[in-house]
């Protein structure tokens, strides 16, 4: 019975072909996913998402499917969020999949460390591919970090590179600047953040910008 299960599990997501070419490779997917706690149809999504949006073969995105399944369970994103923060990695990155799931629960751990919810930091990442194109360097560990200083300040990844964008319209920053200092009732110095913008880097914008004004509890 497991077994027919299973076969039509592939054949829903594949076709005929699922259980005939990609037997094996899909057939080892809802094993990782099983044992994990996690569905079998969860596997063949993922095996279909990781393929169709990176432009991998089956028996590429199979071997992504493990990582995939032990940062959903031990996280609790949904495995379409998962399946976009692997392929990031290791497509545009040139990470392996071991390496981006130990890059993306150390960023965990170092959410919690922060007192930050490590799944929203996370899902910042996965939420602007936009950003990650833009400013991710390292690895993409840069934006990691600047994703949890982000949360730190109350607010999300696309946020800051937001912010990043308008300290250099410096009229309108020197303006808001002037602005903040009067509504805070204290100096506020936002060149130090101008530079960090200039050179593309998100985390050390948050941070700095947390040093002027305060995180999300100070302000509150």
């Amino acid at each position: 019975k497991e077994l027919s299960d299973a076969m039509f599990k592939c054949m829903e997501q594949f076709g005929g072909i699922g259980v005939t070419k990609f037997r094996n490779e899909l057939a080892g997917a809802n094993q990782e996913f099983v044992q994990l706690g996690l569905s079998s149809k969860d596997a063949q999504t993922t095996v279909s998402n990781i393929a169709n949006s990176f432009g991998l073969s089956v028996e590429e995105s199979s071997k992504l499917v493990r990582n995939v399944g032990r940062i959903a369970a031990s996280t609790g994103m949904s495995t379409d969020e998962v399946s976009k923060l692997v392929g990031l990695f290791t497509q545009t990155q040139g990470l392996t999949g071991d390496q981006a799931e130990n890059l993306l629960l150390g960023a965990r751990q170092l959410a919690i460390a922060n007192d930050v919810a490590p799944d929203k930091v996370l899902s910042d990442i996965a939420a602007d591919t936009e950003v990650f194109a833009r400013f991710s360097k390292d690895g993409g560990e840069n934006l990691l970090r600047a994703a949890v200083q982000a949360r730190k300040l109350g607010i999300n990844l696309g946020d800051v590179a937001q912010t990043a964008d308008k300290l250099l319209n410096f009229q309108d920053s020197l303006n808001a600047e002037i602005e903040a200092s009067i509504l805070l009732g204290r100096d506020v110095n936002l060149q130090k953040a101008r530079e960090l913008a200039i050179n593309n880097d998100l985390e050390g914008v948050a941070i700095e910008i947390t040093k002027q004004v305060g995180g999300e509890a100070e302000f509150n």
